[in-house]
């Protein structure tokens, strides 16, 4: 049985003013994490190339839309020339897994036919700050299920079994005035949290009579069920969110009802997208926050939603 739960828009926490050097605009695909007491948001923080780098920011867990504190520079840079994430490196999301933090991310990669590739890397740190690669090669890496787009990947731990999703994409379509790429979302089972197969099992698909693809998917348990959180790339360019929760039949069945109470602004940060969705349990107070980024993939800033469990 799928829960019915209900998401309500909160407010606006945080955007970047003008800055120079590496970080001059954006706050890019927030991943929200609890750590030593508090919400930490990891995300991209673009330079003038654009190329993103990821830096963090603290929220209080009683109020998220009160900032405690913003990093000024990068907890992963990006790779190497020649490498798969030498042209910028955003959160999938990251999960707290045997006391680490596990920084899964998309690496880019210019192309020369198409833009980029994007493939998937992982990170790790004892303290949230200090990260190191565990490759200098994808652990999600190019195959025929994904020859273009293997990436924005999600990683829990249960019992000794990592679960993950991610998305796949082999085109690009001409949508919004230039070529985007398409993709939809895989999900497989592991024993390793770097070594995956090369191929999953595709549980969500693109409608691309509405939506060029379904990116980012983040994969968490929310009341002893199974849901996936994930952006789509609607081709009117009003990207949202998505949702799926997995049936007693062990299908994956999309549940859109869960943001029935969620718009886009008239005219404010999110009036054109909301957009990468990451949802945090405070243990503390029993309650799930949604961090997602508005207009200009995180441009214009982030904000959040809670699940209301009572309506």
């Amino acid at each position: 049985m799928i829960q019915d739960f209900k998401f309500v828009k909160k407010g606006f926490i945080f955007k970047k003013s003008e800055g120079e050097g590496w970080w001059q605009s954006h706050s890019m695909a927030p991943t929200a994490i609890i750590w030593n007491g508090v919400i930490r948001v990891y995300f991209g923080g673009w330079d003038d190339g654009p190329v993103s780098r990821i830096t963090y920011m603290d929220l209080d867990p009683n109020d998220p839309s009160n900032v405690l504190a913003v990093h000024d520079s990068p907890v992963l840079d990006i790779g190497e020339d020649g490498m798969f994430d030498d042209n910028g490196v955003f959160p999938g999301h990251a999960s707290v897994i045997d006391g680490r933090v596990h920084l899964y991310y998309t690496g880019f990669q210019k192309g020369h036919k198409v833009a980029h590739y994007n493939f998937g890397g992982l990170a790790v740190s004892s303290d949230g700050e200090n990260f190191e690669r565990v490759s200098k090669a994808p652990i999600l890496d190019r195959k025929d299920e994904g020859l273009l787009v293997r990436a924005g990947q999600s990683v829990i731990k249960n019992g000794d079994i990592y679960k993950t999703v991610y998305s796949i994409g082999s085109s690009f379509t001409f949508v919004g005035g230039k070529d985007r790429p398409t993709y939809d979302i895989a999900y497989q089972e592991s024993l390793s949290h770097s070594d995956f197969s090369s191929v999953g099992t595709k549980i969500l698909s693109c409608d691309y009579e509405v939506e060029h693809g379904l990116g980012r998917p983040q994969i968490i348990e929310i009341k002893n069920q199974l849901f996936v959180f994930y952006t789509r790339r609607l081709l009117d360019m009003k990207y949202f969110i998505g949702c799926a929760a997995i049936d007693g039949l062990g299908n994956w069945v999309k549940n859109e009802d869960i943001f029935s109470e969620v718009t886009h602004s008239k005219d404010g940060f999110d009036s054109e997208m909301i957009y990468f969705p990451s949802v945090v349990f405070v243990p503390d107070s029993g309650r799930y926050f949604l961090f997602y980024n508005g207009n200009g993939f995180g441009k214009d800033g982030i904000g959040y939603l809670e699940l209301s469990l009572t309506l």
